[in-house]
């Protein structure tokens, strides 16, 4: 079957099949995410305990997605996703029952998202270096933006979902619902056909290839800058927290207010995922990723001084915008930059910038807001944001002048 040129890793059995059951699991993730800050702030009603669950998420995803990387590029990927799903279901189900039989008390929520980064820390690795095996190598960007897609779509879908389903059943519905989408990954990895696995070498210990993986990012001229500015951007920029606390305390908006916000996040980054698909492949990658988070901060400010609800939703239509084009492009940059003998090293550190930090992004919104209000904490994130993006880009020519190709000599992974 034909298809238009972005939408080509479509027509792969594989991809296809990878991708319809991720679509599916991260929407439900996103129904749950939702749910547990819209519960957490409900139980505690404090900006720096809604704010901590940062660091039990991030802690986990911190220290062990580069082990969990390594792991990815020793054994193989599938087996070990089927390990990280199973796991995911439990942990999901945990919580909707403590939370439906009316038991939840914050601590339950602070150890389960504990937990489920833990098993994040080695799934998202995985994730992140099993998509390229999927596809013929030509096909890598395009299959990168549509992943984007994918991830951006749950983004949109998910948070209303997750605001509506709380509003009508009550808030341990989207737990429940969140354990059943992750059958739908389950089922596309059984319905895979991929070649025998190949025959591991002999490989050094775990920590000895962590730490290679480490070195190797080290010495690229690129990668290292990337993953710092993507790190300053995830914990200065927009995350659930500060918009929980602009849904109540600023805008006085209700659960299904705040879902609202967060789809026209997601809708803004739907937009942003599409354009990338319709343009194709963006020669000069880096100077767009570049605008995208100069224009990232413009919008983060604006939302931080709106009082009216149209507005901030049209500011978060267009930071998801953004950021999904700043997304979308460092991702591809860092695949193209990858050789695929370390793909799973180098996406475990990229995960420790952008889930991990992620996550300690929102202590700082707990700690910010609390010191400073949030109106004042989300202008100065925006500034730390647009003068570490303008910095790197000062810094480095080669990022400013990125548009790059496959790395030479790949070898396939065993998946």
């Amino acid at each position: 079957m034909w298809l238009p040129r972005g939408l080509a890793p479509l027509g792969e059995r594989n991809f296809a099949l990878y991708w319809s059951g991720q679509m599916l699991s991260q929407t439900g993730t996103w129904v749950e995410l939702t749910a547990t800050s819209w519960l957490l702030y409900s139980i505690t009603e404090s900006p720096v305990l809604l704010g901590l669950v940062g660091l039990f998420r991030a802690v986990p995803i911190v220290l062990l997605s580069p082990i969990g990387g390594t792991i990815a590029d020793r054994v193989p990927r599938r087996r070990l996703l089927f390990v990280t799903q199973s796991a995911s279901v439990v942990l999901s189900l945990i919580l909707g029952t403590l939370v439906l039989t009316g038991t939840v008390q914050f601590w339950h929520i602070y150890l389960v998202s504990f937990c489920s980064s833990v098993v994040g820390a080695f799934d998202g690795p995985t994730r992140s270096s099993m998509f390229p095996t999927l596809v013929p190598r030509g096909q890598l960007q395009n299959a990168v933006t549509l992943h984007a897609v994918l991830f951006r779509s749950s983004m949109l879908a998910g948070p209303a979902v997750g605001g509506w389903l709380i509003a009508q059943f009550g808030t341990a519905a989207p737990y429940y619902v969140n354990a059943l989408s992750y059958f739908a990954l389950i089922a596309g990895l059984l319905a895979m056909r991929l070649p025998p696995n190949e025959v591991a070498r002999a490989r050094p210990s775990v920590g000895a290839d962590a730490l290679s993986g480490i070195r190797y990012v080290l010495r690229s001229p690129i990668l290292p800058l990337i993953l710092v500015i993507e790190a300053f951007l995830n914990v200065f920029g927009s995350n659930s927290a500060l918009i929980t606390i602009f849904a109540r305390d600023v805008l006085g908006l209700g659960a299904q207010g705040f879902g609202l916000l967060l789809a026209g996040q997601g809708a803004g980054a739907i937009l942003g995922t599409l354009a990338l698909v319709l343009v194709g492949d963006v020669r000069r990658k880096g100077l767009v990723m570049i605008g995208a988070g100069s224009v990232y901060a413009a919008a983060m400010v604006s939302f931080a001084w709106s009082r009216s609800f149209e507005l901030s939703v049209a500011c978060l239509v267009v930071l998801g915008c953004v950021d999904a084009v700043w997304g979308a492009i460092r991702n591809t940059i860092v695949q193209l930059v990858a050789d695929d003998e370390y793909r799973g090293r180098v996406m475990g550190l990229t995960i420790v910038t952008t889930r991990g930090v992620t996550n300690l992004a929102q202590v700082e919104t707990g700690a910010a807001v609390a010191l400073l209000g949030p109106v004042a904490a989300a202008t100065l994130g925006a500034a730390v944001v647009a003068l570490t993006v303008l910095g790197g880009a000062a810094r480095s020519e080669r990022l400013r002048t990125f548009a790059g190709g496959a790395p030479r000599h790949a070898t396939r992974s065993p998946v």
